[in-house]
Protein backbone atom coordinates (compact mmCIF):
# COMPACT_ATOMS: atom_id res chain seq x y z
CA UNK A 1 0.00 0.00 0.00
CA UNK A 2 2.77 2.18 0.32
CA UNK A 3 3.13 1.78 -3.34
CA UNK A 4 -0.01 3.64 -4.05
CA UNK A 5 1.19 6.66 -2.30
CA UNK A 6 4.21 6.75 -4.52
CA UNK A 7 2.15 6.47 -7.66
CA UNK A 8 -0.57 8.88 -6.69
CA UNK A 9 -0.48 12.45 -7.82
CA UNK A 10 -0.64 15.04 -5.20
CA UNK A 11 -1.38 18.47 -6.59
CA UNK A 12 0.35 20.24 -3.70
CA UNK A 13 3.55 18.36 -4.38
CA UNK A 14 3.42 19.36 -8.02
CA UNK A 15 2.70 23.01 -7.20
CA UNK A 16 5.49 23.12 -4.63
CA UNK A 17 7.90 21.47 -7.08
CA UNK A 18 6.98 23.99 -9.76
CA UNK A 19 7.38 26.85 -7.27
CA UNK A 20 10.77 25.46 -6.18
CA UNK A 21 11.81 25.21 -9.82
CA UNK A 22 10.73 28.81 -10.48
CA UNK A 23 12.55 30.13 -7.40
CA UNK A 24 15.69 28.19 -8.26
CA UNK A 25 15.55 29.47 -11.86
CA UNK A 26 15.14 33.03 -10.63
CA UNK A 27 18.04 32.65 -8.13
CA UNK A 28 20.29 31.09 -10.76
CA UNK A 29 19.38 33.82 -13.23
CA UNK A 30 19.85 36.63 -10.72
CA UNK A 31 23.03 35.46 -9.01
CA UNK A 32 24.70 33.26 -11.57
CA UNK A 33 23.54 33.81 -15.14
CA UNK A 34 23.62 37.65 -15.24
CA UNK A 35 27.11 37.95 -13.63
CA UNK A 36 28.46 35.27 -15.94
CA UNK A 37 26.96 37.12 -18.93
CA UNK A 38 28.55 40.39 -17.72
CA UNK A 39 31.91 38.70 -17.22
CA UNK A 40 31.73 37.14 -20.71
CA UNK A 41 30.83 40.55 -22.19
CA UNK A 42 33.83 42.15 -20.44
CA UNK A 43 36.16 39.42 -21.71
CA UNK A 44 34.75 39.80 -25.22
CA UNK A 45 35.37 43.56 -25.01
CA UNK A 46 38.96 42.90 -23.84
CA UNK A 47 39.49 40.45 -26.71
CA UNK A 48 38.09 42.95 -29.20
CA UNK A 49 40.45 45.60 -27.83
CA UNK A 50 43.39 43.20 -28.05
CA UNK A 51 42.51 42.25 -31.63
CA UNK A 52 42.19 45.92 -32.59
CA UNK A 53 45.55 46.75 -30.99
CA UNK A 54 47.14 43.76 -32.70
CA UNK A 55 45.78 44.88 -36.07
CA UNK A 56 47.09 48.41 -35.48
CA UNK A 57 50.49 47.03 -34.45
CA UNK A 58 50.54 44.80 -37.53
CA UNK A 59 49.70 47.75 -39.79
CA UNK A 60 52.38 49.88 -38.11
CA UNK A 61 54.90 47.04 -38.48
CA UNK A 62 54.08 46.72 -42.19
CA UNK A 63 54.53 50.47 -42.63
CA UNK A 64 57.84 50.36 -40.72
CA UNK A 65 58.99 47.43 -42.84
CA UNK A 66 58.13 49.29 -46.04
CA UNK A 67 60.04 52.35 -44.79
CA UNK A 68 62.98 50.15 -43.80
CA UNK A 69 63.05 48.46 -47.20
CA UNK A 70 62.90 51.87 -48.89
CA UNK A 71 65.79 53.14 -46.76
CA UNK A 72 67.72 49.94 -47.43
CA UNK A 73 67.26 50.36 -51.18
CA UNK A 74 68.42 53.98 -50.86
CA UNK A 75 71.44 52.88 -48.83
CA UNK A 76 72.30 50.23 -51.45
CA UNK A 77 72.08 52.82 -54.22
CA UNK A 78 74.23 55.22 -52.21
CA UNK A 79 76.80 52.49 -51.53
CA UNK A 80 76.93 51.63 -55.23
CA UNK A 81 77.45 55.33 -56.05
CA UNK A 82 80.24 55.57 -53.47
CA UNK A 83 81.95 52.47 -54.86
CA UNK A 84 81.60 53.76 -58.42
CA UNK A 85 83.02 57.19 -57.56
CA UNK A 86 85.85 55.59 -55.57
CA UNK A 87 86.66 53.37 -58.56
CA UNK A 88 86.71 56.39 -60.87
CA UNK A 89 88.96 58.29 -58.44
CA UNK A 90 91.26 55.29 -58.10
CA UNK A 91 91.49 54.97 -61.89
CA UNK A 92 92.33 58.67 -62.19
CA UNK A 93 94.93 58.40 -59.44
CA UNK A 94 96.52 55.32 -60.99
CA UNK A 95 96.69 57.06 -64.39
CA UNK A 96 98.26 60.10 -62.72
CA UNK A 97 100.76 57.95 -60.82
CA UNK A 98 101.67 56.05 -63.99
CA UNK A 99 102.14 59.32 -65.89
CA UNK A 100 104.35 60.70 -63.12
CA UNK A 101 106.37 57.49 -63.04
CA UNK A 102 106.81 57.57 -66.81
CA UNK A 103 107.86 61.21 -66.64
CA UNK A 104 110.37 60.49 -63.87
CA UNK A 105 111.72 57.51 -65.80
CA UNK A 106 112.15 59.57 -68.98
CA UNK A 107 113.81 62.34 -66.94
CA UNK A 108 116.22 59.80 -65.43
CA UNK A 109 116.89 58.39 -68.90
CA UNK A 110 117.68 61.91 -70.20
CA UNK A 111 119.98 62.55 -67.26
CA UNK A 112 121.62 59.16 -67.74
CA UNK A 113 122.09 59.90 -71.46
CA UNK A 114 123.54 63.31 -70.63
CA UNK A 115 125.82 61.76 -67.97
CA UNK A 116 126.91 59.07 -70.45
CA UNK A 117 127.66 61.69 -73.09
CA UNK A 118 129.57 63.77 -70.57
CA UNK A 119 131.50 60.76 -69.29
CA UNK A 120 132.24 59.77 -72.89
CA UNK A 121 133.65 63.24 -73.62
CA UNK A 122 135.61 63.13 -70.39
CA UNK A 123 136.99 59.67 -71.23
CA UNK A 124 137.91 60.79 -74.76
CA UNK A 125 139.64 63.85 -73.36
CA UNK A 126 141.50 61.73 -70.80
CA UNK A 127 142.51 59.28 -73.51
CA UNK A 128 143.67 62.19 -75.68
CA UNK A 129 145.68 63.55 -72.77
CA UNK A 130 147.22 60.15 -72.06
CA UNK A 131 147.98 59.56 -75.73
CA UNK A 132 149.49 63.02 -76.04
CA UNK A 133 151.59 62.45 -72.92
CA UNK A 134 152.80 59.10 -74.25
CA UNK A 135 153.42 60.60 -77.66
CA UNK A 136 155.48 63.38 -76.16
CA UNK A 137 157.52 60.86 -74.19
CA UNK A 138 158.02 58.69 -77.29
CA UNK A 139 158.85 61.68 -79.44
CA UNK A 140 161.36 62.95 -76.88
CA UNK A 141 163.06 59.63 -76.86
CA UNK A 142 163.04 59.38 -80.63
CA UNK A 143 164.07 62.90 -81.40
CA UNK A 144 166.05 63.35 -78.29
CA UNK A 145 164.75 66.74 -77.71
CA UNK A 146 161.79 68.14 -75.93
CA UNK A 147 158.65 69.03 -77.91
CA UNK A 148 156.31 71.63 -76.56
CA UNK A 149 153.10 70.27 -75.29
CA UNK A 150 150.98 72.65 -77.37
CA UNK A 151 152.68 71.55 -80.55
CA UNK A 152 152.23 67.99 -79.51
CA UNK A 153 148.49 68.44 -78.85
CA UNK A 154 148.03 69.90 -82.30
CA UNK A 155 149.85 66.92 -83.82
CA UNK A 156 147.82 64.40 -81.83
CA UNK A 157 144.50 66.08 -82.59
CA UNK A 158 145.24 66.04 -86.28
CA UNK A 159 146.37 62.41 -86.00
CA UNK A 160 143.13 61.41 -84.20
CA UNK A 161 140.99 63.25 -86.70
CA UNK A 162 142.71 61.41 -89.53
CA UNK A 163 141.94 58.12 -87.84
Amino acid sequence: MDYLELISLNIWHIVSAILNLLVLTWIVKKFLFVPVQNMLAQRQAQLDTLYTEAEEANTAAKADRAAYEEKLAGAKAEAEEIVRSATVRADRMSDQILAEAAEKASEKMRRADADIAQEKKKAINEIKNEISGMSVDIAEKVVGREIKEDDHKVLIDSFIENL
